[in-house]
């Protein structure tokens, strides 16, 4: 029986994208006794050989080239954006601008790159969902529209980008943190996690210093009905988004602390339009705590649900009595 022939660069690079090198398994074990102080004499180590070096300094040589490629890419990425939010503070119609260009990019690169590494490619597409949020936001006005249905209309066209990037990367729910954490010791983090989400909604509060959303004549089933949209479209909407899709594709292509600290710039710097620096650095550090809950428990409910109550504090709570 004839097999396909292959050759070698489609071989290696399918085993690189799928993590499943032969330099990573062992081979060839052999026993050797070693009479040393070290080693009393006749105990045995196992000593293993991987394949021949030449070969491993080739993979080596390649893997840190991609790495560092990755990284330039990443900080490239949060140049962009970060320059995208600075420009809407000036010109939001400028703004809006560099954020389409910045997702057109990434869509042509990860086109470009989708028959030399997928998981690079899966990525890129990801990283698209960032701009999307800001462009809708910044160019749906909100004056046609309650509080409550803009938050809706924009969180519409958001759920189907983050759904269809699941559909295209044949993702489950689980993997993006759609389930229940199973294990005792992650309860406490994640009712501390809720916890929290006062204080941080007041600090938050207290360094922006926002009007409220609904006036004090409202009633109080606009007041649920705007902090459950909040809590959906705001909060799990968000952390579906962050800690869910882009976390999950990040540590495909990056280490778990880079990977944890890119996501966690790129949720504080979309905090850039506020014109406040602290604003930034408190969103990062929510945003960092929040990714090592998700990757602690594999759960973004608790999470999800602490992001809105930051939010309902921000603004429903805090401006009536602060």
């Amino acid at each position: 029986m004839r097999k396909d022939n292959k050759t070698t660069k489609d071989i290696v690079m399918r085993r690189l994208n799928r993590d499943e090198s032969p330099l990573s398994k062992r081979h060839h074990a052999r026993e050797l006794i070693l009479p040393s102080k070290a080693y009393p004499r006749g105990f045995i180590v196992k000593t293993h050989y991987h394949q021949p070096l030449l070969q491993w300094q080739k993979r080596r040589g390649f893997i840190l080239k991609r790495n560092r490629n990755t990284l330039f890419l990443c900080a490239t990425y949060l140049l962009l954006i970060t320059g995208a939010e600075l420009l809407t503070t000036r010109d939001p119609k400028l703004g809006i601008v560099l954020h389409i260009a910045l997702m057109f990019g990434l869509l042509l690169y990860a086109g470009w790159e989708s028959d030399r590494n997928k998981m690079l490619s899966q990525f890129l597409i990801v990283l698209v969902v960032a701009p999307i949020i800001r462009i809708l936001s910044l160019s749906m006005p909100i004056i046609h529209f309650s509080v409550t249905f803009w938050f809706m209309f924009i969180s519409i066209p958001v759920f189907i980008a983050v759904f269809t990037c699941m559909w295209l990367q044949r993702l489950h729910p689980k993997d993006i943190g759609l389930t229940m954490p199973t294990r005792r010791r992650d309860v406490p983090i994640e009712l501390g996690v809720i916890l929290i989400a006062i204080p941080f909604g007041l600090l938050e509060y207290l360094i922006l210093k926002p009007s409220p959303l609904l006036n004090v004549y409202a009633g109080i089933s606009s007041f649920i009905a705007l902090a459950l949209t909040m809590v959906i479209c705001t909060g799990f909407l968000e952390e579906l988004t962050f800690r869910g899709l882009i976390q999950f594709t990040t540590l495909r292509v990056l280490s778990k602390w880079w990977g944890i600290l890119f996501i966690s710039i790129i949720f504080g710097v979309l905090h850039a339009g506020n014109l406040t620096f602290w604003d930034c650095l408190l969103a990062f550090s929510v945003g960092f705590l929040f990714s090592v809950v998700r990757d602690k428990t594999g759960s973004i409910y608790a999470i999800s649900l602490s992001h809105g109550i930051i939010n309902i504090i921000l603004f429903l709570v805090a401006p009536f009595y602060l």
